[in-house]
């Protein structure tokens, strides 16, 4: 009985040191997340919406897309906080997405953790950690890495609520609240898990739960909707931005080809998100949802809907940027974790076929060895090359773009605001209009062309030069096809960095387009 006390007491005390080194390694990834994006974050807006979550620290109203629909008031509110201690707009959201990506990564590990084990936790966190496509979006002023923060927080509430002692129900429905402040389209994709894991519980803690939400959304909604002018205005904003979008890819509206076009998409973007961890992906997906794994195992079933849900959005109904898919990303990775594991589990059991066939024994090399070592290799060579992915790769939101748009901003607003006077500068632009707009706000803005024209690479407009205009910067034109080119010049700025100049005088018509500009004099006399 003694001998039995003293094992007994040590596994316990071998299990608490293990557990708390367990919590140290999880903030330990919290910290190299936090750390390794900070030397290559971006100093400048990134794309359009940047600028719209930029216009709205200044002065916050839907109706004018500052910023656009639906909202994300709680995002604008929290990165207010970084601009009222004098962080200028990109840092104050550059910010956030830092601590978003750092914290997604320990929730991550939390509840691969407390789904799995140690393992897949130390897996997933290194798959999600390096993975291309969301540290892209911990780098700029997007708000997407708090899709794959508060879809992780939430499941892992949900995860105790459904596997756990604990009914976390209603702790969940308040997360779930906030985090639809951040990012509305949680409320889609995580509300169906949210009843799954009620479900057998009492109707008194669901109706606790949507109360909560309730409240919790309305006291976000409610002040958005006031600052943009009333519920009409919000009402009128909102259907016009999503029927813009909807009209161009949504599978809802009967168009095959638009389906088509997201799944291709989703599959891309997808692939920028796993990297090669696809491999082990693709090989395990019959055994990790086959139909009797789905039916008997409580975790499978919320992986899957985790999953599912928004995967189905996504590809019937639209998918507009690469961030979307970390509201699912998340838990692709802790199946990826497990098909790894898998993987490696099956190469032991070769292992041990071979060794038993030939009637080889060796104890320098174990079966238990071969898995971790086939483990430790395939999570090095997915970790690595997904980083690779990101710092040397073309393509949306990997570094090189990221300091590419960096370098053209910063040297595109220098020259302007130092040669260029806005009483006489009429600023043409489209790919970074908005970031120019906010970094140039005294000069006047048109567009170059208008995206939702179906046929917009061949349509022209016309702009009469009015009183006062004797130049007109053209900052994203890219090359010009036009065969009129006497009064517009090119001006390089740098390695891969120029702008067009149109002198011009009142009364001179400048047509204009995609990859399009020339300058049709005034007729004699006119002015």
């Amino acid at each position: 009985m003694e001998q039995t006390a003293r094992i007994t007491g040590g596994l316990r005390q071998g299990l608490a040191a293990w557990t708390r080194w367990g919590w140290l390694l999880g903030v330990g990834f919290l910290l190299v997340t936090l750390v390794s994006r900070i030397p290559f974050r971006s100093e400048t807006l990134f794309a359009w919406d940047s600028a719209n979550y930029a216009f709205a620290l200044e002065h916050y109203n839907v109706a004018f897309h500052q910023p656009q629909p639906p909202g994300y008031p709680l995002y604008v509110a929290s990165a207010r906080l970084f601009y009222a201690l004098g962080f200028d707009a990109n840092t104050s959201y550059v910010i956030l997405s830092l601590i978003a990506s750092g914290f997604a990564v320990w929730c991550l590990y939390l509840l691969a953790w407390r789904l799995y084990d140690i393992q897949t936790a130390v897996v997933s966190a290194l798959l999600l950690a390096t993975s291309s496509n969301f540290w892209s979006h911990g780098e700029v002023a997007y708000p997407y890495a708090f899709l794959a923060l508060f879809s992780t927080l939430v499941l892992l509430l949900l995860t105790e609520t459904k596997l756990g002692t604990r009914n976390l129900i209603i702790p969940a429905a308040l997360v779930l609240g906030l985090g639809a402040g951040f990012r509305p389209d949680l409320l889609l994709f995580l509300l169906p898990l949210w009843v799954y894991a009620w479900w057998g519980r009492s109707l008194r803690s669901l109706g606790a739960g949507f109360g909560v939400l309730l409240v919790v959304v309305l006291a976000w909604a409610i002040p958005t909707v006031q600052l943009s002018g009333g519920w009409e205005a919000y009402l009128r904003t909102s259907t016009e931005h999503y029927g813009f979008w909807a009209g161009q890819s949504s599978g809802l509206m009967g168009y095959l080809k638009s389906v088509l076009d997201n799944t291709r998409t989703l599959a891309t973007v997808l692939y920028n998100g796993v990297g090669l961890a696809l491999l082990p992906i693709i090989y395990f997906l019959g055994r990790y949802f086959s139909p009797q794994q789905v039916v008997r195992d409580a975790r499978t079933r919320l992986i899957l809907l985790w999953i599912a849900v928004p995967f189905v959005f996504y590809m019937v109904i639209f998918i507009g940027n690469p961030g979307y898919v970390l509201s699912f990303l998340p838990g692709l990775l802790i199946y990826a974790a497990l098909a790894v594991r898998g993987l490696a589990r099956d190469c032991e059991q070769a292992y041990r076929f071979l060794m038993t066939q030939r009637g080889m024994v060796t104890t320098a090399i174990t079966p238990h060895r071969v898995s971790l070592g086939i483990t430790l290799v395939l999570v090095a060579i997915i970790a690595v090359s997904n980083s690779l992915l990101f710092f040397f790769a073309s393509g949306a939101g990997r570094y090189q773009e990221i300091r590419q748009i960096d370098e053209t901003l910063t040297k595109q607003v220098r020259y302007i605001a130092l040669n260029h006077s806005p009483d006489d500068t009429l600023v043409i632009a489209f790919d970074r209009s908005h970031q120019l707009e906010y970094y140039l706000q005294d000069y006047s803005f048109h567009l170059l062309f208008d995206p939702g024209d179906p046929r917009y690479w061949e349509s022209r407009r016309e702009f009469t030069i009015p009183e006062g205009i004797t130049q007109v910067i053209l900052p994203d034109l890219g090359r010009n096809t036009s065969d009129r080119t006497e009064q517009i010049v090119e001006i390089g700025l740098g390695p891969g960095v120029s702008l067009f100049v149109a002198h011009v005088k009142p009364g001179d018509t400048l047509i204009h387009g995609y990859q399009y500009a020339s300058v049709r004099p005034a007729p004699e006399g006119e002015v």
